[in-house]
């Protein structure tokens, strides 16, 4: 997050590097004076050049944070009437559906969208054999697949953006990301004059409460028995998917020593507390996971939940259906705010500034009633208790039954708060 002082606050920054990209005054050797760098906590956030820095503000103006945490009046039920026409399917490609983490629901879209030429191209992420993060533009529909895994990572899905689409002198495209990446792409086209003049942009944000640093991922190559920096496929093979290296171990998607640290928020940075989109309503169309019982309980392939929050998503999903691309039937906006768990949802659509104090300490407490006080204090010392036991290695060897009779006790306290 980037303030009226130019001050940075690495805590809440997603990186998703809508500063760098409006940055409107390089120096002579076509540098800009914001850059992101990799900080301590290994995760990528702004750094601005004093000696070639004209104080233009653009960097402020296009930083999507500072005023969702300072002048957001969300509330759970505000939050609930932006939920747009609700839906559950998924692809009718077999092998796609299989693969893919969202049951190949917003590949198809993009793949759909290209082919019938109402988009130049698609901007997305993939880890690459290297376990390098790969963002492009995809013009190539044959490509688009490479996109379908999922990256329980930080992305900087802006980064060079503008440049590219210069260079390909692209007029209208799919950005697929997080709801903070679509945060970052609104904010930055109102302040960047060649995106605001140029390009149109159609958005699909994927529903998240939570990312993962590095920590975890390190986690999990040690009880997969894989190598330093190894890829790590999270999700694919079914449903709810597989974690697994090529070649070597692999662990259902749910495994509790896995799940634990999603239900504790043990490796969650600090900026996913200041979120207040985990449903990704922002965006033109928002996925994810069927987590109901009524589907988990029988699909063992893969299936989706999405919703269409704009007259533009309405227009795509309705052709898709008809062209039966995807299978796709009406769902309820309940449904999918039990999928995603009410009660987090509840919680992420509230209090955001003193969310992002407690867990970011941006220096400003906020306001909140005593239960959610309560509540985000068990919540940050219960992650910081369970980071120690992944980071000790004693996950590990803890039974996975009291695992599960511990995060049955979390969700109870929850639920009673």
């Amino acid at each position: 997050m980037i303030d009226k002082d130019l001050k940075i606050y690495d805590c809440v920054c997603t990186g998703c590097s809508a500063c760098t990209e409006a940055c409107a005054f390089p120096d002579d050797n076509g540098i800009n004076p914001v850059q992101l760098i990799k900080n301590e906590n290994g995760l990528a956030v702004p750094r601005i050049n004093s000696n070639t820095c004209t104080e233009c503000m653009m960097c402020y103006k296009a930083c999507p944070t500072e005023d969702k945490i300072f002048n957001n009046d969300i509330t759970y039920d505000k939050y609930e009437q932006k939920i747009g026409e609700s839906y559950f399917g998924y692809s009718l490609d077999e092998e796609h559906r299989f693969e893919a983490a969202t049951a190949g629901v917003a590949t198809e879209i993009a793949a759909y969208l290209l082919e019938t030429k109402k988009i130049d191209g698609v901007v997305s992420s993939y880890q690459n054999d290297n376990n390098e993060i790969i963002t492009k533009i995809f013009t190539d529909i044959g490509e688009i697949k490479k996109t379908r895994g999922s990256i329980y990572r930080q992305v900087s899905l802006l980064n060079g953006l503008v440049e590219k689409i210069e260079k390909g002198n692209y007029k209208k495209l799919l950005l697929i990301g997080l709801p903070c990446h679509i945060a970052g792409l609104k904010t930055l086209h109102k302040t960047n004059k060649y995106l605001k003049k140029n390009v149109e942009f159609i958005t699909i944000a994927l529903f998240c409460k939570q990312t993962k640093t590095e920590e975890f991922s390190d986690f999990e190559r040690a009880i997969l028995k894989a190598k330093a920096n190894q890829k790590i496929d999270y999700r694919g093979k079914g449903w709810p998917g597989v974690t697994r290296i090529e070649g070597g171990d692999s662990l259902p998607f749910n495994n509790i020593k896995i799940g634990l640290s999603w239900s504790t928020f043990a490796f969650t940075p600090e900026y996913c507390f200041a979120c207040s989109d985990p449903l990704g309503v922002e965006a033109d169309i928002s996925i994810g996971d069927a987590w109901l019982p009524k589907y988990t309980n029988q699909d063992k392939i893969g299936s989706s939940l999405f919703v269409a929050n704009s007259e533009v998503a309405k227009q795509i999903i309705t052709e898709i259906k008809t062209d039966k691309i995807l299978f796709i039937e009406n769902e309820s906006k309940e449904n999918i705010i039990n999928s995603q768990s009410k009660i987090h949802i509840k919680y992420k659509t509230s209090n955001i500034e003193y969310r992002s104090n407690i867990f970011g300490n941006i220096g400003n407490s906020g306001k909140a009633e005593f239960r959610y006080k309560l509540l985000t204090k068990i919540t940050y010392f219960n992650k910081k208790f369970i980071e120690l036991l992944y980071l000790s290695k004693l996950m590990i060897y803890i039974p996975d039954f009291f695992l599960k009779v511990y995060r049955k006790a979390l969700v109870t306290v929850w639920k009673l708060l």
